[in-house]
């Protein structure tokens, strides 16, 4: 599979510092990618950075939100395979050799992701709580598959949102009418994963460790948690999974990795 039918979109959303390094590790693919960076908050900033590594700047007119943002930048690649790659993140050498790869020997998959470490603002390796807790549960529901059931994908998500969008590739001829939903801010990736595993999608996976992530202040998830609609959504989804006693008690542990 060539890497000319894939296109990494880099979804940019104000003026975060963390964009030129995201976009310096694309260019260090071993593959040289194809890359689009995607906004609704144009700036010279943004601007400069793509310009740096000749990628260029498409604008969202419409500001309406993270579901609109990331269904636009998938809309926007007119090649078979996109990744979203998020500004805060770094890929490793191997990320889209190694995701290409996947969808080829699982030519029923419809996505294809990979593990992530975490990192802090200078990129080395950092650990969170919760950090710990997802990367437990993927060893424990995944295992080493590399083409997981629906009931161990089930197992996966259903104790939390640990599949980032960052690290998935998607396959757009098998996914005709894919789109991640509005209702939710903050855990629309996890919605998405969910309805699509329920659905029979194929999902194909590597546990090596491909993506750096950042955690801190800056991030949307930061925002998102400080101003409750993680909690909130974090609630829906469980109570979607769970019995609602059960879901109330594991979205409270849950919260309890936030930090």
């Amino acid at each position: 599979m060539a890497a000319g039918d894939h296109t990494f979109v880099v979804l940019a959303y104000g003026d975060s510092p963390f964009l030129p390094g995201c976009l310096a590790s694309l260019t260090a693919q071993t593959t040289p990618p194809r890359m689009v960076v995607s906004t609704s908050t144009p700036s010279p900033f943004i601007d400069e950075a793509a310009a740096a590594v000749g990628a260029p700047v498409i604008v969202n007119p419409a500001r309406a939100g993270i579901a609109a943002d990331w269904n636009f930048a998938l809309g926007a690649a007119d090649t078979r395979y996109v990744t979203l790659a998020h500004q805060d993140d770094v890929y490793y050498p191997p990320f889209l050799n190694r995701s290409l790869g996947l969808l080829t020997a699982s030519p029923r998959a419809a996505l294809a992701f990979t593990g992530y470490v975490e990192i802090d603002d200078h990129g080395a390796p950092s650990r969170s709580k919760i950090s710990f807790a997802k990367h437990g549960l993927e060893r424990l529901a995944l295992g080493a598959a590399t083409a997981p059931s629906r009931a161990r994908l089930r197992a996966f998500l259903s104790f939390g949102n640990p599949l980032p969008c960052s690290s998935v590739t998607f396959d757009q001829t098998r996914l005709p009418g894919f789109a991640f939903s509005d209702a939710f801010r903050s855990n629309l990736d996890w919605e998405a994963w969910l309805r699509l595993a329920d659905a029979g999608t194929v999902f194909a996976r590597t546990p090596e460790r491909l993506i750096g992530r950042r955690h801190n202040p800056l991030t949307a998830t930061s925002a998102l948690t400080r101003e409750g609609v993680r909690l909130s959504e974090d609630l829906t989804m469980f109570r979607r999974l769970w019995p609602r006693p059960l879901a109330d008690f594991i979205a409270f542990a849950y919260r309890a990795g936030y930090s």
